[in-house]
């Protein structure tokens, strides 16, 4: 019999079970009714291209095809199972590696200049005197981290060109996939396969590659967060080895500090999913208490002595000469996302600089946020965040070009450069086609996530908490574009990876009516 904290835990756990569910089948229905899936001879949208061509037909009548084969020819069935199952992990491999190449013919072939923050901070690594720069950086200290990180990597490299920047982003994200590949091997071996197969497909839809900004520098450091948690909390380790993984846990929680802090969303959902868990199950395990103390009590230790480490050289860096006390405040973030869809506002930003302190800012940033909030009142807010929703998670190109000044370059006319910047260049023939497929990914994974709710482990209550937790923050601070959502991409992927069963088991069940009537006929 449950006592009433036991009850109370349960019922809270229920409560945030209910709440991802409504959040993921709304990102699901906004992310279906994407104008990114428009089959257009035109869009008249400059982010998304001129329209689809035979490409988009081509792709969609490839799928039908592969479909219908699977559901009426068991020759087909066979096959497929042979190669794509029992061979699994060495055709998803193979997939993984052909994925990477891809990735880097396309830096090879494009790696062109960007603009919005990463262009600010490339500027940086040569211009360190301008004004605007200097300017850029007190108001933006979020990124001066990054900038010193790559600072760093061109004096050893003795190189500045956007090609290098991008083969570093290329590493990262294999780094990303080793990561989160062993984090699949810990949980279930037998998922190696989808989880390959996942992550092959997200590369060779993902130009993001040629953006070196945080969004892609944090993407290693939130999956070794997550790999963390696994083995100390699902491996029989000795206490000594897992004292030492807290140690690269709190590590690597203090470099997603300084790179994003948006990205330790994570840690809060392990936190609240493991007093939830010991809440619920009651485990008076003395031993098994006073390691989980132990293990928490070094990573918490080491989060603090390393960011205490980390700040001091902030504090202390001499390469970019700022003005303190004139970072944007937080509410700054918050009235903004309350304006238009709830992303940038540039309006906002120049009244920012008009400020003459931090406090000045703090105060102006409140009473712009009263000002919108009172305006919208109760029933417009919660459509505003429904419509900030859409917005927010819906596209699968993650925003690809809907940043200021994102790429300025043409396509080249002719040979291997000519179509790949074809494919993700503004302006590029076949950039439609890219955010159609793109978007057909998106709802995929999406689609899995959603129907594999039947999915109970604390794992997945871990990732699925982390989620929730992302839509919450991004509702709440400046957010109105996808792009956000790539640091929490190794979120996403991991719990495809890990309801596919379930997924599967369901859509085995509502069709299995078909097996029925073909035994009748």
């Amino acid at each position: 019999m449950r006592t009433k904290l036991q009850w109370c835990a349960y019922n809270i756990q229920k409560c945030l079970d209910s709440i991802y569910l409504l959040f993921i089948f709304i990102t699901l229905y906004f992310a279906v009714t994407s104008t990114n899936l428009n089959l257009r001879s035109n869009s008249g949208d400059e982010f998304i291209g001129i329209g689809t061509t035979w490409v988009s037909i081509v792709f969609l009548l490839i799928i039908i095809a592969i479909v219908l084969a699977f559901a009426v020819n068991q020759t087909f069935r066979t096959l497929w199972r042979r190669v794509f199952i029992q061979h699994g992990v060495l055709v998803a491999t193979i997939m993984v590696v052909l994925a990477l190449l891809w990735q880097l013919i396309v830096i090879l072939q494009t790696h062109p200049a960007i603009g919005f923050d990463p262009g600010a901070i490339h500027e940086a690594l040569t211009q360190t005197s301008s004004a605007n720069i200097r300017s850029y950086y007190s108001y933006n200290t979020n990124n001066l981290s990054l900038l010193l990180i790559q600072h760093e990597i061109a004096k050893v490299m003795h190189n500045t060109s956007w090609l290098m920047f991008d083969l570093v982003n290329w590493l990262l994200l294999i780094g990303t996939v080793l990561v989160n590949m062993t984090t699949v091997w810990f949980v279930d071996k037998r998922k190696l396969a989808i989880g390959l197969y996942t992550h092959a497909v997200w590369l060779m839809l993902f130009p993001m590659v040629l953006v070196p900004y945080s969004d892609i520098y944090v993407l290693p450091f939130v999956a070794l967060l997550i790999l963390c948690y696994v083995i100390i909390s699902t491996t029989k380790w000795h206490i000594v080895l897992k004292l030492g993984i807290s140690i690269i846990a709190g590590l690597t929680l203090s470099g997603i500090y300084f790179l994003k802090p948006s990205a330790m969303i994570p840690i809060i959902a392990i936190f609240v999913v493991e007093f939830l868990h010991i809440l619920i199950t009651r485990n008076n395990n003395q031993k098994i208490m006073l390691m989980k103390i132990l293990v928490v009590t070094v990573f918490l230790l080491t989060a603090g002595f390393s960011y205490q480490l980390g700040n001091k050289v902030l504090q202390n860096q001499t390469y970019m000469v700022i003005q303190k006390n004139r970072t944007l405040p937080p509410i700054h973030f918050i009235s903004m996302g309350v304006s238009g869809d709830g992303g940038y506002n540039a309006q906002d930003v120049l009244a920012m600089a008009k400020q003459p302190s931090q406090a000045a800012m703090s105060r102006y940033s409140k009473d712009k946020l009263v000002e919108r909030l009172q305006q919208k009142g109760f029933i417009g807010y919660l459509i505003f965040l429904i419509h900030k929703q859409d917005k927010n998670t819906s596209d699968g190109t993650f925003a690809w070009l809907k940043e200021g000044r994102f790429i300025i370059d043409k396509p080249a006319k002719n040979g291997v450069k000519s179509v790949i910047q074809n494919i993700i260049y503004p302006s590029g023939h076949y950039l439609s086609d890219f955010h159609f497929i793109a978007q057909f990914w998106w709802v995929m994974c999406i689609g899995i996530i959603s129907l594999g709710w039947r999915q109970k482990d604390r794992l997945t209550a871990v990732l699925r908490l982390a989620i929730v937790g992302g839509f919450l923050y991004l509702l709440i601070f400046e957010g109105g574009r996808s792009r956000y959502i790539i640091q929490f991409l190794p979120i996403f992927l991991l719990l495809t990876v890990f309801v596919w069963p379930q997924t599967v088991a369901l859509i085995q069940e509502k069709l299995s009516w078909l097996n029925v009537n073909k035994k009748n006929m």
